[in-house]
């Protein structure tokens, strides 16, 4: 059975943030439009602090490595 990543979105407003897979490494990807591959692209092991990408938002969120903490 394959495993699937998992959306994180702002807790505030609800926009899409970055995705984690089921090992915790967090996946993001910024700049792809349509088809095209995107500019930017990390793999993040560890907790983030990440303000919102919506400009009328811009709320920060903290992401963390372990969950339920």
């Amino acid at each position: 059975m394959g495993w699937k990543m998992s959306f994180i979105t702002c807790e505030k407003c609800g926009k899409k943030l970055i995705e984690r897979k089921p090992n915790g490494l967090w996946v993001f990807k910024f700049g792809a439009r349509g088809n095209s591959q995107p500019i930017v692209e990390m793999e993040i092991h560890g907790s983030i602090k990440m303000k919102c990408l919506k400009k009328s938002c811009r709320h920060e969120n903290i992401l963390t490595f372990f969950p339920n903490q």
